[in-house]
């Protein structure tokens, strides 16, 4: 997981190294808005959907929200169901988090661990 840069390289991560990761938190951080792409990075390595879990967070005040949002969006509205919404790991892989209010700082990314944390274990 990572934040700003961090979640850059988290999004790289699962696109190089999706065969040694389950489990993926970027947030306030975007790869890019096609989510085609992101599919494609699961399909062209012969994953599936029940192979990762992506958990993203990130804040309405905060710079990158747009762009990360329009990634996430992207990746949700793909028809081939290689990105699911879900609140839990057995209904889908992909949970998205807004946090009303949070801008792009160290008091969000502290926010965000620690929710990733609690939700992971």
């Amino acid at each position: 997981g990572g934040f700003s840069m961090g979640s850059v390289a988290t999004w790289r991560t699962f696109q190089y190294c999706l065969d040694y990761f389950r489990y993926f938190s970027p947030s306030s951080g975007n790869l890019t808005s096609d989510g085609q792409f992101m599919g494609d990075i699961v399909t062209d390595t012969g994953y599936d959907a029940d192979d990762f879990f992506i958990y993203a967070m990130s804040g309405t005040e905060d710079f990158a929200y747009s762009g990360f949002t329009a990634q996430i969006a992207a990746m949700a509205g793909l028809s081939n169901g290689v990105f699911v919404e879900a609140d839990q790991e057995r209904e889908g892989n992909l949970a998205y988090r807004v946090v009303e209010g949070n801008s792009h700082d160290h008091y969000a990314a502290t926010q965000y661990v620690y929710n990733m944390l609690c939700w992971l274990w």
